[in-house]
């Protein structure tokens, strides 16, 4: 059997020599690139068919250059697992290709961890990551908060999939989509005769998640007295089902999220102060969408690059207009209502480009409203793209004004003149 090809992807600032270890551990074949462009320029040299993974530093997937790499990634079919990656996020790395430990050691487990993708460049993004890897590597209980959409849920996942509780169940419950009289049964379970209609033992929620992480979202909702349940199996790791009288032990991790102020609760709605500070001690802030507006054009590419495998359609692009409309709009549901926009856009677009006729009615009256300023950045982003366009020309003639004014499509005196204009650095 040939050895499979690993494409690595990474800025000068980072390291993956213990990356290359690890891959070269599975018998993999690695070709090592600094940006994007060489990258492209491998996937001609590759045996295409061996390639089986491309590792992307983030750091590198600039919004202009971005979509463009995901369109040869798309064009290489199926067999091809993309990986994006942090350079501080080399843990994860090694869970996904199936080793919790330093690569260093020489046990490869059998199976590979899928992590929840994470995307972002933003110092807010990396704060939050940052944090998110320390707690990960430590068996602590977690309290996520942020606004409704920010993603606490895959924030939940991916603190379970890069520790070491990775190969073991991860159950999550809403604890709104519960009634109050049934949360304590689903939370810890049963026994036979407890109540009417208990016609046999049934698993709880921290059962069901044992040796793994149990999820608890909305976990503000909680009445008071199941608060001083919980609070006891965090404190004892001991619970008790309903109608039984010996304790059982547990050994799951719980994350908890909640989009309320807990500090307001515990004065307002009864949340105690005692349960409250047990899951402060550890504790992520997601920042809403509207604060990480750099980001936003890297998760349209990656939503849009999903949605078209998904539904087997070319890859789309974004138009100047519509990118400025995203930058622009404040989206209040966060992560979740913009991902939910590009798949639908993505579906609806007949077009190369997804324009602001594909969007939902809301964003387009929005657009509307705001003509001037959306009109104002698109501008911007078309004189933005049309920079790089030259840049990469020039580069890719070595400086030779005459080939890339060919290559453009324009007279060598325009690219003279956009080349003054856009006080590009000449050699």
């Amino acid at each position: 059997m040939s050895r499979q090809l690993a494409l690595l992807i990474y800025s000068i600032n980072s390291s993956v020599s213990g990356l290359s270890r690890l891959l070269e551990a599975r018998d993999c074949f690695i070709h090592e690139t600094r940006s994007l462009e060489e990258a492209e320029h491998a996937f001609n040299a590759f045996p295409i068919d061996q390639l089986k993974f491309v590792f992307a530093d983030l750091t590198l997937c600039r919004s202009n250059t971005w979509p463009r790499f995901l369109d040869r990634i798309y064009q290489l079919g199926t067999q091809v697992t993309l990986v994006c990656y942090h350079p501080q996020n080399t843990h994860a790395l090694y869970t996904l290709l199936g080793q919790a430990s330093h690569p260093s050691t020489d046990l490869l487990t059998p199976h590979a961890i899928k992590l929840p993708l994470m995307i972002g460049e933003t110092p807010q993004f990396y704060e939050v990551l940052n944090l998110a890897n320390r707690y990960a590597m430590h068996d602590i209980t977690v309290l996520i908060t942020g606004e409704t959409g920010t993603g606490k849920e895959v924030m939940a996942q991916y603190i379970h999939s890069s520790g070491s509780r990775a190969t073991k169940p991860f159950v999550a419950c809403n604890m709104t989509a519960i009634p109050e009289t049934l949360v304590e049964s689903e939370l810890f379970g049963y026994v036979r005769g407890a109540f009417t209609g208990a016609e046999k033992n049934k698993k709880g929620l921290i059962e069901a998640a044992e040796g793994g992480t149990l999820f608890l979202d909305e976990i503000g909702e909680l009445a008071p007295a199941i608060q001083l349940k919980l609070l006891r199996f965090l404190e004892t790791r001991q619970y008790y089902r309903v109608g039984e009288s010996t304790p059982k032990s547990s050994d799951v991790r719980i994350v908890a999220a909640t989009n309320k102020e807990l500090e307001e609760a515990i004065q307002g709605t009864g949340f105690r102060k005692d349960l409250y500070f047990r899951l402060n001690s550890a504790r992520i802030i997601l920042p809403p969408l509207r604060g990480r507006k750099e980001d936003i054009i890297l998760m349209v590419a990656n939503f849009v690059y999903q949605a078209c495998k998904q539904f087997h359609k070319p890859l789309k692009k974004l138009s100047s207009s519509a990118k400025a409309l995203f930058l622009d709009y404040p989206w209040p549901g966060n992560i979740r209502e913009l991902k939910s926009v590009v798949e639908s856009a993505a579906m609806v677009s007949d077009g190369q480009y997804i324009t602001i006729a594909d969007l939902p009615m809301n964003l387009q009256h929005y657009a509307t409203g705001h003509r001037e300023e959306i009109g104002t950045k698109a501008i911007k982003n078309i004189e933005e793209g049309e920079r790089i366009l030259i840049e990469d020309a020039l580069r890719q003639t070595n400086g030779n004004k005459a080939k890339a004014a060919e290559a453009l499509g324009i007279s060598t005196r325009t690219l003279y003149r956009k080349i003054e204009r856009f006080e590009l650095l000449q050699e």
